[in-house]
């Protein structure tokens, strides 16, 4: 038997926003499913020791899933891929005598500005385990609930005016860049947890 439905609920990889999708069951043992899930944006303006800031945060993805039952019931394990859009971006300008450590050197950033961004790849493989998206044999409602991990490691960008005004050299951002990606390494398994409710039609 084959069936369709459509899904929704909360979820995501890195805090919670709507989740909502489309599964087909191919055959009594395997589904595909076309996801999105997402849709939290934070943003955040301050000052802090002199320095300007504007914070923002960014959580989308689409996912290509697939899922396998092993038994007759709504267990499974699935794999696949997203197409992340998942950010977390920081501009700040200093005013006054304002410093900070670059590659371990105490810098003046009065009048200049420092812009980081950390960014997941834009497209991770996925596994995870799960309930619902089987095929049933009458339409209606249903439920699902997944936890699952996405592989992929963060990346940290900077841009900033120091080096032109010959505060520190471009060496000196590349080594803070890569402490930075050396601390986000550790971050290379990312849950993600979802839960919710389908029609099967």
């Amino acid at each position: 038997a084959q069936s369709d439905e459509i899904y929704g609920g909360l979820g995501g990889t890195i805090g919670y926003g709507l989740t909502m999708g489309y599964a087909k069951n191919i055959s009594s043992t395997t589904t595909l499913r076309g996801e999105f899930a997402g849709g939290l944006k934070l943003a955040k303006d301050g000052v802090q020791d002199g320095v300007n800031y504007t914070g923002k945060f960014t959580n989308n993805r689409l996912g290509v899933f697939a899922d396998w039952f092993p038994g007759s019931g709504g267990f499974r394990l699935t794999g696949g891929l997203t197409y992340n859009d998942t950010k977390f971006e920081l501009n700040s300008t200093a005013t006054g005598n304002a410093t900070a450590t670059i590659n371990g050197k105490t810098t003046n950033l009065a009048g200049s500005y420092y812009n980081l961004a950390i960014k997941l790849p834009k497209v991770t493989p996925f596994v995870g385990i799960g309930y619902g998206h089987h095929t049933r044999k009458d339409k209606g409602w249903g439920f699902f609930t997944e936890l699952g991990l996405v592989l992929g490691k963060f990346k940290a960008e900077s841009s900033t005016d120091l080096v032109t005004k010959g505060t520190v050299t471009q060496a000196d951002i590349d080594a803070q860049n890569q402490k930075t990606n050396d601390s986000l390494a550790k971050l290379s398994v990312i849950p993600s947890f979802s839960i919710g409710a389908s029609y099967n039609f």
